[in-house]
Formats: C-alpha cells, sequence, structure tokens
C-alpha cells in the first residue's frame, strides 16, 4: 500500500522544502548554543538558570543574524542547482540547507566565541569599527583565535558538533530518493525559512519582556556588529575612529569641560605651540584641588633634590607596563588570594623596604594597553567610546614624560614580545622621542616564546637589562627604557621557558587556598605568576649587572581585566577588582647607598609614601609623579624655558582635574570590563557605571558614556592642529622674488 503523500507529489514536495527550511534555522541555533554554553560554564547561580540563559540567550543571538542569513541560504539553494547539473537530486532537496549551514555555522562558532571572550576579558562586545582596527594584525588574530583552546570553549563545542552529527545522521535515515518538483519545493523552503525566521524574532522579543531575558542581562554580541556593518555600508565604506571624532557635531562649549576632565588647561587658543599646554614648574601652575595633590608632587620633588641633584652618574630609568597584572590575585591587595601566586610583588608591598614605594589605591585609566600606555605616558588614558588617542586619533600633537626627557638628554627604547606596530605603537613611540625599538622582529629568533607565539617576559626583560648595561657602558647618557610585558596575556599559552616551580605553586595555592578556579582558570594564573617571577629575575639581573645603584625603576599593570575573579567562596565583583592595579616606585638599594643624608631620604620617602597613600590615585597621575621625581636631575634642571612644558593630562597631580558628576566624586576611570567609574576619596563608588562600548554607529557618538562626551569635544579642537600643522609642512613655499 502506497504511503498517502505518494499521490501528491506536490504537496510532498513543498513540505519537504518547508521542513528543509526549518531545519536549516535550527542548525544555525545549534551553531550558535557553545558560545553561550561556554558562558554557562563559568558563570554563577543555579544550574537551571544558567542553561535557561544559555538557551534564551542562543534565541536573542539567531534573531540577531537569521534575516540576513536565511536570504543568503535560499539563494543558494535554489541557485546552485541551475548552475550544476548535479545537484539536481532528491539528496539536495532534503539536504542542501543543512549543508549550506554548516560552513556558516562554524563561522559563526568562531565568531560569537571569540567576541564573548572579547566580552569577557574587556567587558564589551567588539564592533565592526573595532574589529577593522585589529583585525589586520597577524598577533591580534592569533591571540583572539587562541580562545579556543579553552576547556569552556571546546567542551560545549563537542556537544554542538554531537547535536549536528546526530541531526545529519537522522536526515539521511530518512532519505527519500525520490525527485519531486522543483518549484513547490522551492516555494515551502521559502517559507520554511521564513517562518522560522518570523518564529525566531517573535520569540526574542517576547522573552526581552522578562528582565532576566532581556538583551541588556543576556548580553548581545551581533547586534553591534551588524549595526556597525549597516553603518559602514550605509556610509559607502570604513570610516577611522578618528574621522568619526573628528567629523562629531558637538557644540565648541563643550571643549572646557572635556579638558577639565582631562586634567588640562582651559584652552590658550591657536595651535602654536598647543591650546592646551602647561608647564614644567608646578609653582608656575595653580594648586590643586585636593591640596594633596601638590603636597605629593612636592614630596616627590624634595627626593628628587636628595637623589639626584648632584648625580654625575647617568640614571637608569626603567618603566614596567605589566599585561593584565591585576590587583585581584596579589594577595598583598587582595587577602583572600593566594601569597603562592604572586610573592614577589606582595613581598614589595608586605616588606615595606626603604626604597620602595607603593600604592594599595592605584586605579586604571582605561580597559586596554594602548590606555595604559596613554595614561604613563601622558596621563590621558580615560577617553569616551573606549578611544585610546594612541591607536584611535594619532596623529595628536601632545608633548609627553617621553618628549621632556628627551630634550633633557635621555636616550629612549622600547621593549615588546610581539609586534610594535599593534595599536598603532610603533608609530607613537617614534615620534615621541624613541630611538630604539626592539620588539620581536628585532630581537633573536631563537629566544623562547609564549603567548601569541610572542617573546617571553623572561627573554624580553633579560634584553633590556642587557641592552641597558652596554648603553651605559659605551654612552654617558641618561637611559630611558620602556618595558611592556606579554605573557600574561590571553590566551595564556605556557611560555617556553616556564619553571616548574612556578606551575607547582600555582598547583599549590588552588589547592590550599579557597578559590572557584577551574582548568582555564590555572592556565591564566600559571602565566600571571610565571610574570611575577619575571619581576623578581629583572630586579636580580639589575644587581648582576652593576645597574641598581642608578636605577629607578616604576612598574605598574597596564589594566585590570574582565577575567574570573575566583578568590574566596563567593564572586567578589568588586569596585577594586574591576579597576584596581598593582603600582610601586622602586630604587634598590644601591641607590640608596651611595646618597649621602640617608636619614633625610628616609624622612623624604617616608612622606611620599604617606600621600600616596592617603587616598585614591589614577594612572593618569603617574606621568607627573615621574618628572616630579626627576625634577633635581641635572639634565632635567638645565632645560631651557622654552622646552619647559608639557600637555600632561592628570587627576589629583592637575590643578585643572574637575571630575564632574556627584560633589563627592575624586577619581575617574574606566575599568577592566569596560564601565566608566567614578570613587570619592574613601574609594567607595560614586553614581552609577556607564557603559564604554566601542562606537557601532555615528549615532554612538552622542550617546555612548556621556560623562566622557565633552572629552570628543576637546579632542577635536587638538585634530584640527594637527591637520593644520601637517598642511603647513607639506605646503610648497612661497617663491623668492627677484632683487
Amino acid at each position: 500500500m502506497q504511503s498517502p503523500t505518494a499521490h501528491h507529489p506536490t504537496q510532498s514536495s513543498a513540505l519537504r522544502g518547508f521542513f528543509a527550511g526549518l531545519v536549516t534555522v535550527g542548525f544555525l541555533g545549534v551553531a550558535l548554543l557553545p558560545a553561550r554554553l561556554g558562558r554557562a560554564l563559568v558563570g554563577h547561580g543555579e544550574a537551571v538558570d544558567r542553561v535557561e540563559n544559555a538557551l534564551a540567550g542562543t534565541l536573542l543571538d539567531l534573531s540577531g543574524i537569521v534575516y540576513l542569513l536565511t536570504p543568503m541560504v535560499a539563494l543558494l539553494a535554489l541557485g546552485l542547482p541551475l548552475v550544476l547539473r548535479p545537484l539536481r537530486g532528491a539528496r539536495w532537496q532534503q539536504l542542501s540547507g543543512p549543508l549550506l549551514t554548516l560552513p556558516l555555522g562554524f563561522g559563526l562558532w568562531v565568531l560569537t566565541v571569540v567576541v564573548q571572550e572579547v566580552k569577557s576579558e574587556r567587558g564589551s562586545f567588539p564592533t565592526m569599527f573595532d574589529l577593522a582596527e585589529g583585525g589586520s594584525n597577524a598577533a591580534f588574530v592569533e591571540g583572539s583565535v587562541g580562545f579556543l583552546k579553552y576547556a569552556r570553549i571546546w567542551q560545549p563545542a563537542v556537544v554542538g558538533v554531537v547535536l549536528l552529527g546526530a541531526a545529519m545522521v537522522w536526515l539521511r535515515r530518512r532519505h527519500d530518493r525520490r525527485v519531486l518538483p522543483w518549484k513547490p519545493w522551492a516555494a515551502g523552503l521559502a517559507s520554511g525559512l521564513f517562518l522560522a525566521t518570523v518564529v525566531a524574532l517573535a520569540g526574542a522579543k517576547a522573552q526581552a519582556s522578562v528582565n532576566r531575558f532581556s538583551p541588556a542581562a543576556l548580553g548581545d554580541p551581533l547586534t553591534g556588529l551588524v549595526e556597525s556593518s549597516f553603518d559602514l555600508l550605509r556610509h559607502q565604506g570604513p570610516a577611522t575612529p578618528r574621522e568619526l571624532v573628528l567629523t562629531a557635531e558637538l557644540p565648541p562649549k563643550l571643549a572646557a569641560t572635556g579638558a577639565q576632565l582631562v586634567g588640562w588647561p582651559p584652552s590658550k587658543g591657536g595651535c602654536s605651540p598647543h591650546p592646551y599646554r602647561r608647564p614644567l614648574d608646578p609653582e608656575d601652575e595653580p594648586v590643586t584641588p585636593d591640596p594633596r595633590g601638590r603636597a605629593l608632587l612636592e614630596a616627590l620633588e624634595r627626593l628628587s633634590s636628595l637623589l639626584v641633584s648632584g648625580s654625575d652618574a647617568p640614571l637608569a630609568l626603567f618603566q614596567l607596563s605589566l599585561e593584565g597584572f591585576r590587583a585581584d590575585d596579589v594577595h598583598a591587595l587582595n587577602q583572600a588570594a593566594s601569597p603562592l601566586i604572586a610573592p614577589f610583588t606582595s613581598r614589595l608591598y608586605e616588606a615595606r623596604t626603604p626604597g620602595v614605594l607603593v600604592s594599595t589605591k592605584m586605579y586604571q585609566a582605561g580597559v586596554r594597553t594602548v590606555h595604559g600606555l596613554g595614561a604613563v605616558m601622558c596621563g590621558v588614558g580615560t577617553l569616551p567610546y573606549n578611544l585610546g588617542f594612541i591607536r584611535d586619533l594619532y596623529p595628536l600633537e601632545v608633548r609627553c614624560v617621553s618628549d621632556v626627557l628627551a630634550d633633557a638628554g635621555f636616550k629612549h627604547s622600547f621593549y615588546y614580545g610581539s609586534d610594535a606596530s599593534f595599536d598603532q605603537m610603533r608609530t607613537y613611540l617614534e615620534g615621541h622621542g624613541f630611538s630604539r625599538i626592539r620588539s620581536q622582529d628585532e630581537m633573536p629568533k631563537t629566544l623562547p616564546k609564549g603567548t601569541w607565539d610572542g617573546l617571553t617576559d623572561f627573554a624580553v626583560f633579560d634584553q633590556a637589562v642587557d641592552d641597558m648595561a652596554q648603553a651605559l657602558k659605551e654612552s654617558n647618557e641618561p637611559q630611558f627604557s620602556f618595558v611592556m610585558s606579554l605573557s600574561n596575556h590571553s590566551p595564556f599559552t605556557p611560555p617556553e621557558d616556564l619553571p616548574e616551580e612556578v606551575s607547582a605553586r600555582v598547583d599549590r595555592a588552588l589547592k590550599e587556598s579557597v578559590n572557584r578556579g577551574d582548568s582555564d582558570d590555572r592556565r591564566r594564573l600559571i602565566a600571571y605568576s610565571y610574570t611575577d617571577a619575571a619581576l623578581e629575575r629583572l630586579f636580580t639581573r639589575l644587581d648582576a649587572a652593576n645597574l641598581s645603584e642608578r636605577a629607578i625603576v616604576f612598574l605598574a599593570a597596564d589594566h585590570s581585566t574582565g577575567h574570573s575573579f575566583i578568590w574566596g567562596p563567593t564572586d567578589p565583583e568588586s569596585d577594586a577588582a574591576k579597576a584596581q592595579i598593582p603600582f610601586a616606585i622602586v630604587i634598590p638599594p644601591a641607590f640608596l647607598e651611595r646618597v649621602g643624608n640617608r636619614k633625610a631620604v628616609e624622612a623624604a620617602l617616608a612622606r611620599v609614601q604617606a600621600l600616596i597613600e592617603e587616598a585614591p590615585l589614577s594612572q593618569n597621575d603617574v606621568p607627573a609623579m615621574m618628572l616630579a621625581l626627576l625634577r633635581s636631575y641635572p639634565p632635567l634642571k638645565a632645560l631651557p624655558k622654552v622646552a619647559r612644558w608639557h600637555t600632561l593630562g592628570g587627576q589629583i597631580t592637575s590643578p585643572y582635574f574637575r571630575p564632574g558628576g556627584e560633589a563627592s566624586s575624586y577619581v575617574i576611570g574606566i575599568n577592566g570590563v569596560s564601565e566608566f567609574y567614578a570613587l570619592d576619596r574613601a574609594g567607595a563608588r560614586v553614581g552609577t557605571y556607564e557603559d564604554s562600548v566601542f562606537l557601532k554607529t555615528r549615532a554612538d557618538r552622542y550617546r555612548v558614556t556621556p560623562h566622557l562626551i565633552p572629552v570628543s569635544a576637546t579632542m577635536i579642537e587638538l585634530l584640527r592642529c594637527a591637520d593644520a600643522h601637517a598642511q603647513e609642512r607639506v605646503a610648497p613655499s612661497p617663491p623668492v622674488s627677484a632683487q
């Protein structure tokens, strides 16, 4: 007996197409599921709630792209058989949608995994503007794809593969060899795709009425990518962040407020030499709103007069920027953290060794390395839209700490274990006094490697010390080395020169201390502890190279991160965990031993330490503190008047800084999960967080991080100055008239 549908080929054909359309959208949903399951694995709350959130998030993600992908699948499913005759069969009618979805699904899986990990690490989902900035950099791409090594990524991926495999086996078993009429099949396929799309969109809209299933609660990784892509298409091509800021239509009067948020004085008008220039000597400026700021600079200047005023030996000045070396994992800054993770850094805080100045209240300026670089070099690390002026706004005319030191005769070197052109760092450094840049390309190819396939911290730190020793042997010029670590960056690839004792102490820490860590956290903590070991190694090598007697070392994390806060029985996601960073100024014992009035030096050190610890500090204050500590150094004192100015921003150390917002606001910044924050003098948050996400559309210029939007107006003035100067440099000289 024949089946009922055997006499109705048209009806059967339409049903086959309709079913293929439904299955196609189902496959897209399965491809999106693993990224959500990965977040559920590291989430908090009851297992049932996390699974529900994962499923609701998958529906939300599906609604963000289904209306774009289903027309593409329909066109390919219907068009390919017209071109390729072998496809005109029953198998294509049944499996075309799912087969076409497989490569799309793989791309979606990789995309959603990467954007979820970027969100976890940086606090905001990337957009096309953001990806355009780093997507062409090989190290950036390798680091992003490196997320795929995490257990929380591949385990859910296995679930997705099993589901898709089971579905394909089921489809093959119900295979019908009959070739049914193509027109009804095509209509059925289109209907199935359309209905599934409508259901996905309607379901996402319906679930958004429940607060815990809203886009804000679940996180919406794909909408920003789609919106920013449409924005690029609408405006016929990409736009750089610099162009987006420069073309923003903001009231010029906002520029004055923006200058206050940066820590700049009122504009002096004109572009020569700079509308926001500041005098090098603090006594030529007003007092700071909090007298502590001026007192801190004066205390550092007093210490400078005792340490370097009569020095005829060239200084060896180091500035260390430690990748993602957040305070939450240092026992001295978070008592719940194991002391075994960062023993050297904790000793810097706890030993209170003379010559070691530390802050337990240093807060980051921004969320990425480029923000940290802008903060410690120029005092300009807190900008709207997650902008970094070095990466996004350059050329922007600023006179930073390295420019002042270069004019004073310091020779500058920069060390980094990967590509120095990443985030436009090389361009900035070469324009601000750095005559020698030693990145992975400039160092020996045989050195050990780690994350991003870049050089390890041991290798980079060793090279910096060796080069410093050689430079001082060959020259009597003071040296400034900026050293940037990398090994503690995701995906936390174990360094090739990782000491066994580092892995062993991390395992012991996780066993002996209360924590909620998993295998991925162990991987991160090993990289973190390795960087701590690299710090200790650097100071040991300074002693061995006889550099300690002339070395001054500034060290700080570039930023905190949003990786799991694992210490203690519950999640302590506090303002400190998300925004606090280690900071120290180290004047080695050998340096102090050659100073005459030791008692006065110790009193000066105690005064500086007390002022540092009195209240919060911003990472944007670091360059002003460095210049104050070097003020009595003869080459700096000898700078002529024409060179005695800078454009440093700052907060506590700037007389012009006004945080805005609540009256009790004291410092501001953007934390490790891309939230704008303000703290009062006691370190407590005031006001609400503001998401500091990268621009999705041009309209975001007027609504993202509203507290900082006035800074955009300030930057517009500076960008116009930079462009005017660039035009002057390329303009032809007027002809010389005949006499």
